[in-house]
């Protein structure tokens, strides 16, 4: 192969890699979100569609429904937020809530900064990973 093929070969290896790079970036991995739910949110949550509350409600159906509709003892610090400013856990306040919790509905049990709870959840610093995430509750329909 001449040099000139050589350089093309690699410019399209190059360009192949930046497409697949971006399509990473921008369309979700549901696989991916599953493992990264299951792992950051099956310790306390089912995801199920048993309905089960554990130490959180049960995720099954979680998208696009009133925050607070499970029957389950929320803290005081969420039903306040709640009663003060009803919301739908649509996939953008999915996303605030899982990037930090506690900034979103501060005091929350989930926030471990404020409550000090060993398996609280911090967030999920990765806007693709949340992304993934996000795509896979979709699916717990």
């Amino acid at each position: 192969m001449s040099t000139r093929g050589v350089l093309w070969a690699i410019l399209l290896l190059a360009a192949l890699a930046l497409v697949v790079g971006v399509w990473k970036r921008v369309w979700p991995d549901v696989e991916m979100g599953k493992r990264l739910a299951e792992n950051n949110c099956g310790i306390c949550h089912d995801m199920t569609d048993t309905h089960r509350n554990r130490k959180g409600p049960f995720l099954w159906g979680v998208v696009n429904r009133p925050a607070g509709a499970v029957d389950f003892p929320y803290s005081a610090a969420f039903m306040a937020t709640v009663k003060a400013k009803p919301f739908v856990w649509d996939e953008a306040h999915l996303e605030r809530f899982i990037t930090d919790p506690g900034s979103f509905i501060p005091m929350t049990r989930m926030a471990q900064r404020e409550t000090g709870h060993p398996l609280a959840f911090e967030g999920i610093d990765s806007a693709a990973n949340r992304r993934d995430v996000i795509a896979y509750l979709n699916t717990l329909k």
